[in-house]
């Protein structure tokens, strides 16, 4: 099936099946397939894998620990990708949070296309024959819903990203087992990387109408699980859903500044989800400096009955705090503060795909301005 390959209008892609439930993955014991690999983590429980087993007793299954550890990074990956030289298979399962998908994604490509070349080789070009299935195990990545692997560039140590729709895997699982009994900060940083993706694609110069429904329901669902129940009383199903809608909003949308300088802290102690909230906050009140912009953000929370602007920041910065990730803030200022004149660091900054979207262009100034005005 033709996908658009490059910045157009408004459009939707054809998403992947979905499967979600207790035990959704059982629905894959008909999935048309020979050899299957499953990349994973160390950490994915025996009862999970005594189980594809069984899903798939008359398929050849194997499971590979991920080589890399962290972000994936493209020298890291060489010993999974080995692995499935030996496989061979003809489905790839990937099961875990953001960077194993992102990895496992990029394994398939250096798999399938061993003469790629970052930034040279054109993707479009490229036919998979592996077909890949994503199981996520955190809320909020949106990989497993995204047209982009994202990696870190050690000769650089930045994040960069490999684009291509056929990226996208053909079916996503959505079991709610496998996130539920994770640390509750781990699911909160997680959930608010959701809301970022929501809430930037939502003021995105790359507009889409159908993608704003997606947003508002997403942020809804969101506000209500994180700041009105308590753990045991969420309904971590929805959370999956509103994590998946929010990587949809992302994959259309492209996001905005808070992702722009998140992509590039990794190298400094913060995790994706940290940099994240602790960002977005300042992102808002900066970007509503423009009233255009404003109003678009106190949309989207009538919208998703969040009473105002304020609510949402302010939900924002106290899920921050429950999961332990607002103490940090002064050290983030400072990580900033050094680093806003470094021509380096702001070129990735201004430069940063996954930041293209923001309604304020980011400049030095813009930069700037977020860590002195509004950090």
């Amino acid at each position: 099936m033709w996908k658009p390959q490059n910045i157009y209008s408004e459009y939707i892609l054809q998403q992947p099946v979905v499967l979600f439930g207790k035990d959704a993955i059982g629905g894959l014991a008909v999935y048309p397939c020979a050899r299957v690999a499953v990349l994973c983590s160390s950490s994915l429980r025996e009862e999970n894998k005594d189980f594809l087993r069984k899903v798939f007793k008359r398929k050849s299954l194997h499971f590979i620990d991920r080589s890399w550890s962290g972000e994936p990074d493209l020298e890291g990956l060489q010993g999974s990708i080995s692995a499935l030289e030996r496989i061979q298979p003809d489905v790839i399962i990937a099961i875990g949070g953001g960077s194993v998908i992102d990895g496992a994604k990029l394994c398939r490509l250096y798999y399938e296309f061993p003469f790629f070349q970052v930034n040279e080789t054109k993707l479009a070009q490229l036919k998979f024959k592996t077909r890949f299935i994503a199981v996520p195990t955190t809320v909020g990545s949106g990989t497993e819903v995204s047209s982009a692997a994202v990696f870190i560039n050690r000769k650089y140590e930045r994040k960069e990203m490999i684009v291509s729709h056929d990226l996208q895997p053909s079916v996503v699982v959505l079991d709610p087992e496998y996130v539920k009994n994770a640390p509750n900060a781990v699911i909160v940083s997680s959930a608010l990387d959701a809301v970022a993706h929501i809430v930037e694609g939502y003021v995105s110069v790359m507009k889409n109408n159908i993608m704003n429904i997606y947003a508002e329901k997403g942020l809804q669902i969101l506000f209500q699980e994180l700041s009105e129940k308590a753990p045991e009383k969420r309904d971590y199903q929805r959370i999956q859903f509103a994590g998946y809608l929010g990587g949809l909003v992302q994959n259309h949308c492209i996001v905005g500044a808070a992702h722009a300088v998140a992509h590039q802290l990794t190298s400094y102690g913060f995790s994706h989800g940290e940099a994240i909230a602790l960002l977005l906050p300042g992102v808002i009140r900066l970007n509503c400096s423009a009233s255009d912009i404003a109003e678009r953000y106190a949309l989207l929370c009538h919208a998703s009955n969040i009473e105002n602007i304020d609510s949402l920041i302010k939900f924002v910065e106290i899920q921050s705090e429950r999961a332990g990730i607002a103490q940090r803030k002064s050290e983030l200022k400072a990580v900033l503060e050094s680093l806003k004149t470094e021509k380096n660091f702001v070129e990735n900054v201004c430069n940063d795909r996954g930041g293209k979207g923001n309604p304020i262009p980011i400049t030095e100034e813009y930069l700037t301005k977020l860590v002195e005005a509004y950090l």
